[in-house]
């Protein structure tokens, strides 16, 4: 009996412990969240530009040693070729006795020079970063407890502060095709955002200017990252959750050019999405073995084994998950929505599982704090021989409808409702069918005229 009352206890204490606030465990605060205080607070003082200095040369120096690397790696590609064709010409015309067997192991050779050129500047790369990463933690928390002390700029003289001045711009200039628009959206309480249309190719948008010139955006990133003002951009990758194929081999790329301070690299937090899924398709295997059985005891029909048999291991289309960066221009979160399939056929509606999927990727959005969201509006990062002028305003009809309705159903999800909306199209569309577009989205988002007096 003493036991049952003992368990009880526990169950009861435990109970309280994890349910109710005034009972549960004072939260551990971790080293990234005193760094995030630390950081945010800096960058809102006289210091912001000091910092920016120093990010932006840390950001210059790896660079530097990624241009190495790619001229390295472009001189070998180079000979490389022409020692491959110097070889088959030999084998051709029978010359220096080289057979077919040559070829192979030059071919061998010549990828394991690669290999080694590459992975010795991984290496650099993965040194260099890890250095970067804690001389900037150390300096930023000593910066702070000398500036909170002393209340004044305690490295004035070590480092210079630049005398020219800037203004923050909300988005890089990266086209000459783009159009802006206000609108106002809902029935009694109306919203007002902004929609802009630009045509350009995507991860330019997250690259940062040369030089000073990107003082202003780097300040624009810095000052919103610790905020309730974040940006998304949207992109279209694959199941498979590798940084070496597609669009996100372009990404890891560009995130590989500076150093991460604040978040973890790219690999990681991918690796991390990798652990989250096997739950996740746990609980979504269960989810649909009762589903099932549901729909069978209600139908009389027996349970389909070959649906409760399937696996959910992998993402599907439709899915999606993010990554958070700290290192892209104007861009803290990056949405990856699942699509294995092209979608350049007609076959795309309303009820599509990317569609929907976007729904649910806008929720997640308005939910967590991101006011600034750059969509894909072909669902698409490159123009293809099927994308037709009347596929282009189909396709963009489709998804101009789709994105209204789910921004008016934003006042009832809760959060931050979006305020600003990009709709981007690919750099290579042609003019007149981007204009084509300004008119379909005006058309459809009825935008808001100023009144003439």
């Amino acid at each position: 009996m003493s036991e049952d009352v003992e368990s009880l206890l526990k169950a009861w204490t435990a109970a309280f412990s994890e349910e109710v606030l005034d009972y549960a465990q004072p939260p551990e605060v971790r080293d990234e969240e005193v760094f995030a205080d630390v950081y945010h607070s800096l960058i809102h003082s006289p210091l912001s530009e000091t910092i920016l200095q120093l990010e932006a040369s840390y950001a210059c120096t790896v660079e530097t040693l990624c241009r190495e690397r790619d001229y390295k790696a472009g001189e070998m590609e180079a000979r490389h070729a022409k020692e491959m064709a110097d070889a088959v010409q030999n084998v051709q015309s029978g010359k220096k006795g080289m057979i077919e067997q040559d070829i192979n192991t030059l071919a061998t050779t010549h990828i394991d020079e690669r290999e080694l050129l590459l992975s010795k500047y991984e290496s650099e790369l993965a040194t260099l970063h890890q250095k970067q990463y804690s001389e900037f933690r150390q300096w930023v928390m000593c910066v702070h407890e000398e500036y909170k002390t002393s209340n004044q700029n305690p490295l004035g003289s070590m480092f210079t502060r630049s005398q020219s001045s800037f203004s923050i711009s909300s988005q890089t200039e990266v086209s000459a095709l783009q159009e802006s628009f206000t609108i106002t959206l809902g029935a009694q309480m109306k919203q007002m955002h902004n929609l802009r249309l630009i045509a350009a190719n995507i991860l330019d948008l997250c690259k940062y200017p040369s030089g000073e010139e990107a003082l202003p955006q780097r300040l624009q990133t810095s000052m919103s990252l610790y905020s309730n003002n974040l940006c998304g951009l949207v992109i279209l990758s694959d199941s498979k959750l590798r940084i070496d194929t597609g669009i996100t081999k372009e990404l890891s790329d560009l995130c590989s050019r500076s150093t991460e301070f604040h978040f973890p690299t790219l690999q990681t937090q991918i690796d991390n999405v990798k652990s989250d899924i096997r739950m996740a398709g746990g609980w979504r295997k269960e989810f649909h073995k009762k589903r099932l059985e549901m729909e069978a005891r209600l139908s009389g029909e027996p349970v389909d084994t070959q649906q409760m048999s399937k696996e959910y291991t992998n993402l599907q289309d439709g899915d999606f998950y993010l990554t958070r960066h700290s290192n892209l221009c104007e861009t803290h979160v990056v949405f990856h929505l699942i699509s294995d399939q092209p979608l350049d056929n007609a076959n795309v509606s309303s009820r599509h599982p990317v569609i929907i999927g976007l729904r649910n990727l806008v929720k997640t959005a308005c939910m967590n704090d991101v006011t600034t969201l750059t969509i894909p509006l072909l669902l698409s990062h490159k123009m293809t021989e099927r994308m037709t002028v009347a596929w282009c305003m189909k396709r963009a009809e489709l998804m101009f409808k789709c994105i209204k309705g789910f921004m008016m159903e934003m006042a009832g999800w809760g959060g931050t409702e979006i305020k600003t909306l990009q709709f981007l199209l690919p750099a290579d569309i042609h003019q007149d069918v981007f204009h084509k577009l300004t008119v379909l989205l005006s058309s459809i988002f009825r935008v808001s005229n100023p009144i003439r007096v």
